[in-house]
């Protein structure tokens, strides 16, 4: 019995090499599709909600030494050892009762230890985030991609309080000698280097007594927040055009605020009282938190993908505070929503 060899005819070689370099070449694909468009950028406008200002109304700080809502009186340039001053002023001719001047002075306000909250409502903004695949892995029957990401972002944040208190305050009366001095005509005010009329240089009785009264405060936060974010991100397949993307990690947010505020009191039982007193300052502040975002994209070409979808981040309060007025920035109830263009190269 004779042996039948296998003869292997061009044919069949040729078949034979093209399958095995069909097999090489789906496995170079497979291969290349990690190291081709990996980098990615994405535009995205922002919209923030629930960033929230709460001013806190601390005590009103004391006027400094001889001075009044209504008036000064402080030593001249003579150091007024002899007790008597040219360098004072009044407001009223209410203030001159018999042969003596009143001086007043407010003490508290019907603000004090109370608090306003401001909430933002809806502000825009934008971010910029660059992100690098860096492998991919089978979830299921889905080709899963993973990488970093590292974005930066800017809003502009301002909010406002107006509010009104009513309560109590005590009013200090200091009582001043003209010992036979007529007062100029009301407004007056005397200068350091003088002449001018002589006043006692201190007051010779004193009282206390509450009133009612109230006040208008009205501030402003305004702040230009600049966030940094850097974390993992992964992709997964929903269809062939639509991902879903996850990322998280650390966050930063940098703070210049602007924070002031007005005040005017009214005391009706001193209707000639002027009482109002206002306060700015700048402050540039950093806190660091974490975030998380979900998103979905379509894709709109090969290299170019719409997204939307939403952020949390979780961060630390910012304070600033001036003149008895202390604001605070919180985030702790703050979404944002995105929406932009993602290219990949």
């Amino acid at each position: 019995m004779k042996s039948k060899w296998f003869r292997f005819t061009p044919p069949l070689a040729a078949c034979v090499a093209g399958t095995l370099g069909t097999s090489h070449s789906l496995a170079q694909a497979d291969d290349q599709d990690l190291i081709q468009d990996r980098n990615r950028l994405s535009v995205a406008a922002r919209f923030s909600f629930g960033v929230r200002a709460q001013v806190e109304n601390l005590s009103v700080p004391s006027l400094p030494a001889g001075e009044y809502h209504d008036g000064f009186v402080k030593p001249d340039i003579s150091g007024s050892a002899d007790n008597k001053t040219w360098y004072w002023g009044y407001q009223t001719d209410n203030q001159v009762v018999g042969d003596d001047l009143q001086m007043h002075q407010v003490i508290g306000s019907p603000s004090d230890g109370q608090s306003a909250t401001s909430d933002s409502g809806l502000q825009a903004g934008f971010e910029v985030v660059y992100a690098r695949e860096l492998g991919r892995f089978n979830l299921g029957k889905r080709r899963v991609r993973w990488g970093f990401e590292v974005g930066i972002s800017s809003l502009n944040s301002k909010l406002e309080t107006q509010d009104q208190f009513a309560g109590t305050v005590s009013v200090l009366t200091d009582s001043f000698h003209l010992n036979g001095v007529v007062p100029p005509v009301a407004p007056y005010s005397g200068t350091y280097n003088g002449p001018g009329p002589l006043l006692d240089a201190s007051p010779y009785a004193s009282s206390s007594a509450s009133a009612a009264a109230t006040s208008d405060v009205h501030s402003t936060v305004d702040s230009l927040l600049v966030g940094l974010k850097l974390g993992p991100f992964v992709e997964i397949p929903i269809t062939p055009k639509i991902n879903f993307n996850f990322s998280a990690g650390a966050a930063g947010l940098g703070a210049f605020t602007d924070f002031k505020f007005q005040e005017s009191a009214m005391v009706p039982s001193y209707p000639d009282l002027t009482l109002s007193r206002s306060g700015e300052i700048s402050k540039d502040s950093f806190v660091v938190g974490a975030y998380a975002e979900a998103t979905f994209s379509y894709a709109l070409s090969d290299f170019l993908s719409l997204y939307a979808g939403g952020q949390y981040q979780y961060l630390g309060d910012i304070h600033v505070s001036t003149g008895g007025k202390e604001a605070t920035l919180q985030f702790d109830q703050a979404f944002e929503a995105v929406v932009g263009l993602r290219t990949s190269f």
